[in-house]
């Protein structure tokens, strides 16, 4: 194949990869969106989990004082009927006064049945809130995800339809040359084959020798920039192959891009 076939396949290749990274991009980066809105639904779970687990708790602390008030009702019942048959004045103060350490063992569960329930109510409403922005988040991910398989199948589309365009002009483009040129565009926003404007790359402006522009106009070979490594190809509509005055045009090729080096 002709070099000068090989540019305009190249520089039409171009602007298919240009699209073609644009979607991978895109298709890379929307899970992203939707990851971050999981992330915050995980975190709701979390707090509502640590919630409810105190709210279990508490609702077993309740339980086991309501526990512990009955069985004290019930002896507190049993010592006032004993108040009726014991005999002694000493006996009779001695129960007495087990039925006031009763009664005030009581009154410590109710205080604390008390304050338990204060927090019991305050965790179901905020058990309540959570679920329900659990629920928002968990519907805004379904419809989210749902946008999302949409654009990835609309991308996968546009891909296929690169990927025949691209098989069907860079079919005969070397493979090393194809790999390359993708790698280069990739990594320059775009423009991997510029053209030689005045004796400089159009892609960094470095100056090029004469005899190095010489063998880009021949088309003999694909050459590449030594200092951003883009393909270059010469414009034979531009009228001024050589404006600029080199001071030294018998320097070589190799002396210049050794002197660009140091």
């Amino acid at each position: 194949m002709e070099v000068k076939t090989i540019y305009d396949k190249l520089l039409a290749y171009q602007a298919i990869l240009t699209e073609k990274f644009k979607y991978l991009e895109k298709k890379e980066e929307l899970p992203k969106i939707l990851s971050s809105k999981i992330e915050v639904l995980n975190r709701l779970k979390k707090s509502y989990l640590s919630k409810y687990n105190q709210f279990k708790k508490l609702e077993e602390s309740i339980f086991a004082h309501q526990k512990m008030m009955g069985e004290l009702n019930i002896h507190q019942k049993k010592l006032e009927e004993r108040t009726k048959v014991v005999k002694g004045q000493r006996k009779y103060e001695a129960v007495f006064k087990e039925i006031d350490g009763t009664k005030q063992k009581e009154d410590e569960y109710r205080f604390q049945l008390l304050q338990d329930q204060r927090v019991i109510d305050d965790l179901k409403h905020a058990l309540e809130k959570d679920e329900m922005s659990i629920k928002q988040q968990e519907d805004e991910i379904n419809k989210e995800q749902e946008r999302i398989n949409a654009e990835l199948s609309k991308i996968k589309g546009e891909l296929d339809s690169l990927l025949k365009k691209e098989e069907n002009l860079v079919a005969e483009v070397d493979e090393n040359l194809k790999y390359k040129f993708e790698k280069i565009v990739k990594n320059k926003d775009g423009v991997g084959i510029v053209s030689i404007s005045k004796g400089h790359c159009n892609g960094c402006y470095l100056l090029l020798p004469p005899e190095f522009i010489n063998q880009i106009r021949k088309s003999e070979d694909v050459l590449f920039c030594p200092n951003c490594s883009r393909i270059l190809y010469f414009n034979e509509n531009v009228d001024d192959i050589f404006p600029v005055d080199y001071e030294n045009e018998e320097e070589s090729d190799d002396d210049y891009f050794d002197s660009k080096d140091d």
